[in-house]
């Protein structure tokens, strides 16, 4: 007796309160625009700096700091995120500024919430300005964050449930290519170590898990390294198929590359494999950041925390790329 297979494996996927979203969101928010501050001293892109720039610079620092609690966003930011706005200025560490990473974080709250029209593809960034225009949120002033949590509190927010489902899909789809990147480059290394493995504290602390633990690998897809060459063409042929991703290169995911010629720009199709390192590390962490997004927010992970997040295989009993079609 025929029967839908992919029913069972399906779920309804439903959503934490839109004031939560709404209160997450805005704790984001604060620390990325302190990130901003903090990223352009790193890199000198004030230019010149003087005395009065560098006070004004730090009176906005602590402008910020006091909206999180005057607003009682203290109350819903992390530990790390509180840690980071309590820090002087000029005074952060490499951790702190990882964190930047959450701006795709940021952009799938604020679409979740209706402020983002689109999400874009997952070799695109979100565009920043717009980001943080669309929740009307001026860092410095708490009133602003009160304008835009309010309504969420008295009301419900909800997303279309079949747009809400493709997304999810499509961002598993991405983050399982991510990850058997990783598998991919790594497969000789895990091979060797399963097969010369001593004791686990000293597998716990090896070169290869630590690289694994930071590129947030679960460890149920670490057994599937070895095949991972001839995994890949086929999750990328099923994920087309079903319109996780727009088209295929070489049997693989296709990534949209512009190409700079003496006059004009071209946009032509590489492989996934194919991108260098740089590249393949930012597709990454743009699939991560969004999947922490979805997961946090579908009550699929109860910390805000991409490491934890990495332990979570899929949001949907199965991942998209291997959900069998409805027929």
């Amino acid at each position: 007796m025929a029967f839908r297979v992919s029913s069972i494996l399906r779920q309804e996927l439903k959503l934490r309160p839109a004031y939560e979203l709404a209160l997450r969101s805005s704790c984001l928010q604060l620390v990325l625009a302190r990130w901003g501050l903090e990223t352009a001293a790193l890199m000198g892109l004030g230019g010149e700096q003087t005395a009065n720039d560098d006070g004004r610079k730090v009176r906005a620092v602590e402008a910020i700091t006091a909206a999180m609690y005057e607003s009682g966003l203290d109350n819903h930011a992390t530990k790390a995120e509180k840690d980071m706005l309590e820090k002087p200025y000029r005074s952060w560490e490499y951790n702190d500024y990882v964190y930047g990473d959450h701006w795709e974080s940021f952009g799938v709250l604020q679409w979740i919430l209706g402020r983002q029209h689109t999400i874009p593809a997952y070799y695109s960034n979100f565009d920043r300005a717009r980001l943080f225009q669309s929740s009307g949120i001026m860092p410095a002033d708490p009133s602003t964050v009160e304008k835009f949590v309010g309504p969420f509190m008295s009301s419900q927010h909800t997303v279309e449930a079949q747009q809400l489902q493709r997304e999810v899909d499509i961002a598993e789809a991405w983050v399982w290519r991510a990850r058997a990147q990783v598998l991919l480059g790594l497969r000789e290394e895990i091979d060797s170590a399963k097969s010369s493995s001593s004791s686990s504290s000293s597998d716990q602390d090896s070169p290869l898990e630590t690289t694994l633990r930071a590129k947030h690998i679960p460890h149920s897809l670490r057994k599937m390294a070895a095949d991972m060459p001839k995994t890949i063409p086929l999750a990328a042929k099923r994920a087309h198929a079903r319109g996780l991703v727009e088209s295929l290169e070489g049997g693989d995911f296709a990534i949209a590359v512009e190409m700079k010629g003496d006059n004009d720009t071209v946009t032509t199709s590489v492989p996934y494999a194919n991108l260098d390192q740089q590249h393949l590390d930012a597709i990454r962490k743009i699939a991560e950041s969004r999947f922490l997004a979805f997961a946090w927010s579908l009550e699929k992970a109860s910390d805000w925390d991409i490491g934890k997040v990495g332990e979570l295989v899929s949001i949907n009993p199965i991942s998209s790329v291997w959900t069998p079609n409805d027929s």
